[in-house]
């Protein structure tokens, strides 16, 4: 038997259980409100320094004079709507492209108070026509069918010409890696043959943002 006492505290006590447990419904759904309103803000938007990114191109053009050049980098960025930038001009090579020559990638960042800062990343590898097509991927075979190029090594002397690649078939194609810093680089492409005598180089700015951001 359960005298009265019993069932008043019993009450008291289911009572005050309820209230805690309203109490603690109502903590969660303002904790729950205030972080959906913060993510409907944010969109889930972290500011972050590096992560998945977006590619802008901006600027492709040689290092130098090209006049004594053994391969020719002739090519420029066109904008051909507000969202698609294509890759025009043609590439002239004197000798075949293959794996006797020396690649030297060089990518530097663009500092906070100006200036490119050198060596962010260095990529110097021989056997470069095997290397790159390895290194390239799926980039490879599509940007050199733009360029009326064979796909496979040697790539044999001669003038390649694009009327119009869309760089996003390099961008969405390549084995680079997927996640890294955001900022402004320029990546400086050099080939060399044995001797470290330059045969041709190319410079390309870029820029990685946030896949939610909009180009500056």
């Amino acid at each position: 038997m359960v005298d009265g006492k019993s069932r008043m505290k019993y009450k008291i006590n289911f009572k005050l259980n309820i209230i805690n447990k309203n109490k603690m419904i109502k903590i969660i759904l303002i904790y729950v409100g205030f972080f959906s309103v913060s993510n409907s803000q944010n969109h889930f938007m972290p500011n972050l320094p590096f992560g998945e990114y977006r590619v802008v191109t901006e600027k492709i053009y040689p290092c130098e004079s090209t006049r004594n050049h053994s391969i020719k980098f002739n090519l420029y960025f066109s904008k051909k709507t507000s969202n698609i930038t294509e890759l025009k001009g043609n590439v002239t090579t004197l000798i075949p492209f293959d794996d006797t020559l020396i690649c030297d990638i060089n990518l530097s960042s663009w500092g906070s108070t100006g200036g490119w800062i050198p060596n962010t990343y260095i990529i110097i590898t021989k056997k470069p026509c095997s290397t790159l097509k390895n290194l390239i991927g799926n980039a490879w075979l599509k940007s050199l069918n733009y360029f009326n190029a064979p796909s496979s090594c040697p790539i044999p002397a001669n003038i390649y010409i694009t009327s119009g690649m869309d760089s996003m078939v390099f961008i969405k194609n390549h084995n680079f890696p997927k996640v890294y810093f955001y900022g402004k680089y320029k990546s400086v492409i050099k080939i060399k043959n044995m001797k470290n005598e330059l045969l041709g180089c190319m410079n390309f700015e870029f820029s990685l943002i946030r896949p939610w951001e909009k180009p500056v």
